[in-house]
Parts: structure tokens; sequence; C-alpha cells
């Protein structure tokens, strides 16, 4: 009895010890042939090319330049007295001329500032990354043209003796529009998602 449980766990052994070199054997192979573990397949989304890698931590950085976060908390602050005021002209029965002129003259304001800050983050970067963001920052200006016209509109149609909500509302949609598509251009994490067209009902 001890003989046949002895030879058992010999062969139980012997077995283990062939799994073992095995797997070794296996990821050796893996690293000569420059593959990953298979352990490690679940990061095969990472950049596996160094300049992906630079990019990603170029983009990071931009991200936390000073000016670049001022900008965006500008932008957001934009959209928020946007999001007061076309619900206002969702819900009043009569324009309140005051509360629309204080809500458009803060969206100005914040314009402005986004746009100083935004200047002075563009004055940061090299001439390397300025060629990477080339596209993205034609959109961006763009869209800042766009919203400054949205802007004016709002501007001279809240100074009038009464203001009409579906004017105001147009014009506000599509500055929200335009908002919403800015902080998706930066990444949608990296910033607060804008407030759609139709999410005044939620609010």
């Amino acid at each position: 009895m001890m003989k046949k449980l002895t030879y058992r766990i010999t062969v139980a052994t012997v077995a283990a010890t062939i799994c073992i070199a095995g797997g070794a054997a296996a990821g050796s192979q893996q690293e000569r042939r420059g593959m990953p573990p298979s352990g490690n397949q679940s990061q095969g989304n990472m950049p596996r090319h160094p300049q992906g890698m630079a990019d990603m931590m170029d983009m990071s950085a931009m991200r936390q330049e000073p000016h670049h976060v001022l900008a965006m908390a500008y932008q957001e602050s934009m959209m928020n007295f946007a999001k007061a005021l076309r619900q206002h002209a969702a819900e009043a029965k009569r324009i309140n001329p005051e509360f629309a002129r204080a809500a458009v003259g803060e969206m100005k304001r914040s314009f402005d500032q986004m746009q100083q800050h935004h200047r002075d983050h563009m004055k940061t970067m090299d001439q390397t990354m300025k060629a990477h963001m080339a596209d993205m920052m034609k959109q961006m200006d763009a869209h800042h043209a766009a919203m400054r016209e949205h802007l004016a509109a709002l501007e001279k149609e809240v100074h009038t003796s009464a203001p009409d909500a579906t004017s105001l509302s147009r014009h506000l949609d599509e500055i929200l529009k335009l908002g919403n598509g800015m902080a998706n251009m930066h990444g949608g994490g990296m910033e607060h998602r804008m407030a759609g067209p139709d999410d005044h009902k939620m609010n």
C-alpha cells in the first residue's frame, strides 16, 4: 500500500514538474520573439510604439497646463449660464429682461476669459505640439467664431424691451451644441461633458 502511494506521489510530482518546465519554456519563447506573456495580454490596447506613449504624455501634460484648466473652467461657467437662461426661456411665461441680461453678460465675460486663457495656453506649446494639434486648433477656432456670433445675437436680443423666448432658445441651443463639441475635442473624460439641447428637461 505504501509503495502504491509513493508511486502515485512520484508520478504527480513529475507531472507537475513537466507542467512548470513547459510553462517556463513557453514564456522564454515569447520573450525571445518579443511577445508579451499571456498574463499581460489584457494590456494589448496600450501603445506599443514609443512615439505613441510620448504623445499620450504630451497630451496629459497639455491638459494639466494652468491656462488650459482655467479656459475649460470658464467654458463650463459659460455653459452653466446658458443652461440657466435656456431653462428660464422654456418655463417662464415672459422673459425677465434683467435676468436675461445678467446671464448673457456672464456668458460673454466667461467667453472672453476662456479665449484669453486659450491664447495664453497656445503660447506655452512648442512647434511640434502646435503641428500635432493643428487640426484640432482649426476646429476650436471655428467653434469660437460661431459662439461669438450667437453671443452677439443674444446680447442684442436681451437688450430689447421684450426679449423673445424662441429666439433666445435657438441661440442658446447652438451655443450648448458648440460647447459640447469643444468638450468632445478634448477627449470627453478630461473635461465635463456639456449639456445637449434637450437636457433642460432633466434640470
